[in-house]
């Protein structure tokens, strides 16, 4: 769905390059610092672009680099619509709200910009906890003043992890292919709508895919002086190298495992990801699509740790968070760096964030941790793993 095109108007903001991540200048399109790509093989390796199926090569550019944006990215105050602006996704695709998981074609979706904010020019996309309709659960609070675009997409949550079928086959069997590759796919068919498992069903019209092409060509009709536009290529496919997936819980899983099939800008994952009960899962052994200098996690541990070892005793178990992303190849030189509640750095270069809390008033846990609240005390976290310093 190709975007309504615009003509630029007088008092225009051209975004300047957000730290970290991506390290392209805008509307250039240069290589991403550090960038190195995926391993020739792997599932999409390299793109981003035209998703085909976990196993299908993607075409459009070459590993290790980022498409160029078709045009400058040029924001006008205004010319801007209030925020936020809320659509569903059958008000935009009648075809949507027909797969058997319950998708919530007719929640609210949100586009949101602040306009008096230093634009970062990315588009962040919010995944929210298990069984939840569209939002990130509240970090869009954080998001959205530091100067993304951010959009509330409505997605399959209901439906976690794999039939025990298939764990009792890696009980016996751990590295059995078929069943390794369920998680992984499962989560790439909520975000392309290519049918890859027999449990769940997401048809193409309420993929993520399908409903971010429909919601950016719709906010650059609508809104044209937040260029909406300007993270969709030139045939009306989503650019995803200028797109960060930032999720909390159930979403924080599905940002890191369509990490590894597609070629993001930027992946945060907020109290997650976990291996679902199953450690060799595929997403977590091939390479990644996503470059590994743009992934990183924020995990919510509760003193006395690292005194004693003694981690959060809720239900997310957050060492096996670690050893999923390290297993996945995270970037973790020293370990995962201890960030207690007004923490200023240095974060020692490591993309594995272990949150402790000791401040009642942010005592760490299974949160989002990035919010408007300047007394929780993440904050400088919180910039370095969006790359906003």
């Amino acid at each position: 769905m190709a975007a309504a095109g615009s003509t630029a108007a007088t008092g225009l903001m051209t975004a300047t390059p957000s730290s970290g991540g991506s390290g392209q200048t805008l509307g250039t399109g240069s290589m991403a610092s550090g960038a190195t790509g995926a391993a020739s093989g792997a599932p999409n390796a390299g793109s981003g672009n035209n998703v085909s199926g976990s196993m299908g090569a993607t075409s459009g550019e070459n590993p290790g680099t980022d498409p160029p944006a078709p045009k400058p990215l040029m924001v006008d105050p205004n010319d801007m619509q209030n925020y936020p602006i809320s659509f569903s996704a059958i008000q935009l695709d009648p075809q949507a709200g027909k797969s058997s998981a319950n998708t919530f074609a007719g929640e609210a979706q949100q586009l949101q910009l602040k306009p008096s904010a230093k634009i970062q020019g990315k588009l962040i996309i919010a995944l929210g906890g298990i069984g939840g309709g569209p939002g990130g659960g509240g970090f869009e609070a954080y998001a959205v003043p530091a100067g993304f675009h951010v959009f509330d997409v409505a997605t399959q949550t209901a439906v976690s992890s794999a039939p025990d079928m298939y764990k009792q086959i890696i009980a016996t069997d751990p590295m059995n292919a078929d069943a390794n590759r369920q998680v992984g796919d499962a989560r790439m068919e909520a975000f392309d709508g290519v049918d890859r498992v027999d449990w769940l069903q997401v048809l193409p019209p309420d993929s993520i895919v399908n409903r971010t092409e429909h919601a950016l060509a719709y906010g650059q009709m609508i809104d044209p002086g937040g260029d909406w536009g300007y993270f969709l290529n030139a045939d009306g496919s989503v650019r995803w190298t200028d797109v960060y997936i930032v999720g909390y819980s159930f979403g924080a899983q599905t940002g890191a495992m369509i990490s590894k099939y597609v070629r993001f800008g930027r992946v945060v994952s907020l109290s997650g990801p976990e291996a679902e009960g199953f450690p060799n899962a595929t997403w977590i052994t091939q390479p990644s699509a996503t470059p590994v200098d743009r992934l990183y996690t924020m995990l919510g541990f509760i003193d006395p740790y690292p005194s004693t070892n003694t981690v959060d005793a809720a239900p997310n178990d957050v060492m096996s968070m670690v050893t999923t992303v390290t297993s996945a190849g995270w970037i973790n030189p020293p370990g995962p760096v201890n960030v207690v509640p007004g923490s200023m750095g240095p974060f020692m270069d490591t993309h594995i964030l272990a949150m402790v809390g000791s401040n009642p008033h942010s005592p760490g846990g299974h949160t989002v941790f990035c919010t408007n609240d300047p007394m929780n005390g993440w904050l400088a976290a919180c910039q370095y793993a969006f790359g906003t310093q």
